[in-house]
């Protein structure tokens, strides 16, 4: 089967789940190409790699047509998102035709949106994986809002992550029939959990690790640890990632003096920053739905941590309740709630041995929701049921 694997960024470290089922559906004896509209890489070892810059309107002709737009209070969103919609046509068409894949698969509504009508007009049929903000604060955008009604009518599949986003389609139009519930797969890159008894030689720690963005809001983070510091003195915490919000939290800890207890290492290769993280006892993030509207899809660095081992402390949030379960695997607070988020810390910091338990526990039930093998068998017989029916 020719895939064509359609998506914005490709090689991005915070999306490494698009690099796992490439390389999975390749390995699955598929021929796959990536059609992106940027690239870390030019090359990847187990697809061809063609970008095509759809997303964005650059030209001069789009420039001053931008500015038309904005003249018409009302029709302005209506027009620019039809010169997205007339530019990724005219930027994925001739890309498609060389590839002459069979089915395409699609990361995001945002991206399926502007991919539609050249797919439609080829007759390929396709499939799309819907994540978070893609069915919550781009919904903003009424253009954008209308075109996903056509996506939903003729993609031949929807994909979600978790129940909570695809509760989400169904209230936003999207026929429940179409949607499929398939767990991002979990590949620690060869990293064993460290032991416990080896974890517990390294002082009381927590983790996190992510893009700092409002709807991770790393500074209520910031809020919970500056408490817990009255409690366990010697707590520390590890914060990898990077993003809009780091001036934020640079702020917040000068704030209160915690410059000695809290490191920030940036944002970092997945090896490197699962290894990292593999020495701390806790893995936290305080995930909200920001101003925007925007939520996360699946917490694929939460799933990770409690791969290795580690209890969670997050927060009542989109699909998070599904990968942690509540006084089993770790403790959820409200959103908002880093007072409630510092009691559950304090918890596990001060006896090892129920963030011990907690951490094997959420380590099987990751190790049972999360396979990599499954995925890539659900979204292959996914694609081959869109074939049959097209």
């Amino acid at each position: 089967m020719k895939i064509a694997y359609i998506v914005s960024d490709f090689g991005l470290v915070s999306e490494t789940f698009v690099q796992d089922l490439v390389t999975g559906l390749s390995n699955s004896s598929q021929t796959v190409t990536v059609i992106c509209n940027q690239s870390s890489t030019s090359k990847h070892h187990s697809c061809t790699v063609k970008p095509a810059s759809f997303m964005g309107l650059d030209s001069l002709g789009d420039r001053i047509g931008l500015r038309v737009d904005r003249l018409f209070e009302h029709k302005g969103p209506y027009r620019t998102y039809q010169r997205h919609l007339k530019h990724a046509h005219c930027q994925l068409l001739p890309v498609l035709k060389q590839v002459q894949p069979d089915v395409a698969y699609i990361d995001y509504g945002t991206v399926a949106a502007l991919a539609r009508l050249p797919l439609q007009s080829l007759n390929i049929p396709f499939v799309v994986h819907f994540h978070g903000a893609d069915v919550t604060s781009n919904l903003n955008n009424p253009a954008y809002r209308q075109e996903l009604q056509k996506v939903f009518h003729k993609a031949s599949a929807l994909i979600v992550a978790s129940d909570h986003v695809r509760r989400l389609l169904v209230l936003e139009g999207a026929s429940p029939e179409k949607i499929h519930v398939v767990r991002l797969g979990i590949n620690l890159e060869g990293i064993s959990p460290m032991p416990w008894e080896q974890r517990k030689q390294f002082p009381p720690s927590i983790v996190f690790l992510g893009r700092f963005t409002p709807k991770k809001h790393p500074v209520a983070l910031i809020e919970a640890f500056a408490l817990v510091k009255k409690n366990v003195p010697e707590a520390q915490l590890s914060m990898i990632g990077d993003g809009s919000e780091m001036a934020r939290v640079k702020q917040r800890i000068e704030k209160y003096g915690l410059d000695e207890s809290v490191k920030l290492y940036g944002a970092l290769p997945r090896a490197e920053a699962l290894a990292i993280a593999n020495q701390h006892w806790i893995f936290a993030q305080h995930s909200v739905t920001a101003a925007t509207g925007d939520q996360e899809g699946f917490g694929i660095s939460l799933a990770e941590a409690a791969a290795l081992g580690l209890p969670i402390v997050s927060t009542l949030h989109n699909g998070i309740p599904e990968q942690v379960i509540h006084t089993k695997t770790g403790f959820l607070a409200r959103e908002f709630d880093y007072e409630m988020m510092t009691e559950y810390l304090v918890k596990l910091l001060v006896s090892p041995d129920k963030a011990q338990k907690m951490g094997t526990l959420g380590c099987r039930n990751i190790g049972d929701i999360c396979k990599v093998q499954e995925r890539i068998f659900k979204v292959l017989n996914i694609m081959y049921q869109a074939l049959i029916l097209t």
